[in-house]
């Protein structure tokens, strides 16, 4: 089991079972990790969702998303993500360099509105891209693709994955990834974002204690 917690990141797999996920990152430079959000955590994300207010975002064009404004539960997310036992794993699983913080949002896709055009995600200090699915209902379209540079077609494609599960996936210049439009009345919604090297996770959770002393008012 590699399951995502609101106290902490749970591993009870064995090494050879880390050693065949190494394998197949390896020859697909994808992989999906089902129940990686527990039950728990789950409805408390997709909670806090219902309730939570989003704005529109766009990336230079290729990416259009509603992303969630910051709340606790978003904050709770970054917390146990960025776990030093959950880095370890993803590192045995990918042989990515070491990885030095987890940052993502939330985002929501709807049919007509949003959309995500071939990309690679290579910027700053990225190392593996995540994707993990919180929509509450099936939805239709919305596969996350995976090609080399290049490629006419998808060599690696998903379609709509059970509630908690994640994707996985290298990032690097020669690799592109999208998600495809979504169809019908039912957003996609899901928490994604990067393991990336640098910054260090502590020395952030630092600099922020210490900016909140400076404007703290006696």
């Amino acid at each position: 089991m590699l399951q995502l917690t609101r106290a902490a990141f749970v591993c009870t797999e064995p090494p050879e079972a880390l050693d065949a996920l190494r394998r197949s990152f390896e020859a697909a430079h994808v992989i999906r990790l089902p129940g990686f959000v527990d039950p728990e955590l789950l409805e408390l994300i997709r909670q806090t969702v219902r309730r939570a207010h989003f704005s529109e975002r766009e990336d230079e064009g290729f990416a259009r998303e509603a992303c969630m404004d910051h709340n606790s539960t978003l904050g709770l997310l970054f917390l146990v993500m960025n776990d030093p036992k959950l880095f370890d794993v993803i590192r045995r699983i990918t042989g990515c360099a070491p990885i030095g913080s987890f940052a993502g949002r939330i985002y929501l896709m709807r049919a007509g509105e949003a959309h995500h055009r071939w990309h690679s995600d290579v910027e700053g200090s990225r190392l593996i891209g995540m994707s993990v699915n919180l929509t509450e209902r099936e939805f239709a379209g919305g596969r996350f693709e995976l090609r080399h540079a290049g490629a006419t077609d998808p060599e690696w494609s998903f379609a709509n994955a059970a509630g908690g599960d994640a994707i996985l996936f290298r990032i690097a210049a020669d690799l592109q990834h999208r998600v495809t439009d979504v169809e019908g009345d039912v957003p996609r919604i899901a928490f994604a974002g990067w393991f990336q090297s640098a910054p260090d996770f502590h020395a952030v959770l630092k600099q922020g204690a210490k900016s909140a002393e400076k404007h703290e008012v006696y």
